[in-house]
């Protein structure tokens, strides 16, 4: 419920997390004239962040990171949100992903890097976190009840330690005072505001409802996510039988990184690409299954028994 009675009095939820949003806009805006970055992966904790930042009144731009295995029906709501927001005002940024200073795809990075897994997660790193300004105030739809990972291991919010770690806070107090104490620390990444950290799915659809936001479509279709087509996190193989043109994408890329790694086909038995889809979709999600590791080049070297 965005409006609950509890001991301590009436609790707004949409009211706080407003607050929370505006304990940093000055800063937000002095680390950039654009104010804020705002995070659009194209799904709903997204679409309420934005009307948040709208209602709040603090500056903001909003950046979407084009994944290149997104769902079509995705890639066509970011198109559709961007022309809506530009035309309110808004700057909105569409990025594509780069690695080591070259254009790049989910296709061609698993070419490098081999399959991504739950354990092996290099998409997130270099699809939809490489390029991202340092020093800016982003903001961004991060909820705990999204998974038992993200309970335990996100905060309110979130300043940066070094380019690839973040120490979290709780109170605005908190994080500012480390700001103060280390403003060296900004220049190493990004310092985040998770507003909408303690909603529920319940909450964010019941904002949805009162501000009659639009929404991604693939809701309407049974989509619980709506990150990338093929995603080891969830259900992949099941996803990947419905829409075979990506399964293929898949299968393909596969081939090439064996192409360019023989020790593996021989070793382990991975003859082509669709062999390694198999153990892909089917056993590397298991506690006991084989899972890739990185060398120091930080391409695929081989295998370990988890």
């Amino acid at each position: 419920m965005l409006n609950e009675l509890t001991l301590f009095g009436n609790l707004d939820r949409v009211q706080t997390a407003i607050d929370r949003l505006k304990a940093f806009a000055e800063l937000a805006e002095a680390a950039s004239p654009n104010g804020y970055i705002v995070l659009d992966s194209g799904g709903k904790d997204s679409g309420t962040i934005k009307a948040l930042a709208f209602l709040s009144g603090v500056r903001f731009e909003i950046v979407h990171n084009h994944t290149t295995a997104d769902h079509p029906l995705t890639v066509r709501f970011v198109q559709e949100e961007q022309r809506r927001w530009r035309e309110s005002g808004i700057p909105y940024l569409v990025k594509y992903p780069c690695y080591k200073g070259k254009r790049t795809s989910m296709w061609d990075m698993i070419v490098l890097k081999g399959p991504p897994t739950r354990i092996r997660r290099w998409c997130c790193d270099v699809l939809k976190k490489n390029g991202a300004e340092k020093g800016r105030f982003a903001v961004s739809g991060v909820r705990w009840a999204e998974s038992v990972r993200r309970k335990n291991s996100r905060h309110l919010y979130e300043a940066p330690v070094n380019a690839k770690t973040l120490v979290g806070f709780h109170s605005a107090e908190d994080a500012k005072g480390y700001l103060e104490r280390e403003p060296a620390r900004l220049a190493r990444g990004q310092f985040m505001v998770n507003p909408i950290i303690d909603w529920t799915d319940e909450d964010v659809w019941e904002f949805h409802r009162r501000y009659k936001l639009p929404y991604n479509p693939l809701y309407d279709m049974g989509f619980r996510r709506v990150g990338c087509v093929g995603c080891p996190m969830g259900d992949n193989k099941r996803e990947l039988e419905k829409m075979p043109e990506f399964k293929e994408l898949y299968i393909r890329a596969f081939q090439r990184y064996l192409d360019r790694r023989p020790d593996l086909a021989e070793t382990h038995f991975w003859r082509n690409g669709n062999s390694l889809y198999r153990w892909w979709v089917e056993n590397s999600k298991t506690a006991n299954g084989r899972q890739l590791r990185l060398d120091s080049d930080g391409v695929t070297g081989g295998m370990k028994n988890e």
